[in-house]
């Protein structure tokens, strides 16, 4: 009897250091269409201005995560 030998096959898959993984995000774009109001608008009520703010706040706690 014949024995098959399992091939082992490893896609390619390229290294990037962590350095050239870095995003550039725009929060305030992020976060408008999180809370659902236009960008760069002020057409907006105070409880969503609320909600963008806290977004912003939020996300901001990232910006110099190592």
């Amino acid at each position: 009897m014949k024995t098959i030998i399992p091939l082992l096959v490893v896609p390619f898959v390229p290294y990037f250091p962590a350095e050239a993984e870095m995003i550039t995000v725009n929060i305030n774009r992020v976060c408008a269409s999180i809370v659902n109001i236009p960008y760069a608008s002020d057409n907006f009520t105070n409880e969503e201005w609320k909600k963008f703010e806290g977004c912003r706040d939020y996300l901001r706690q990232f910006k110099n995560v190592e």
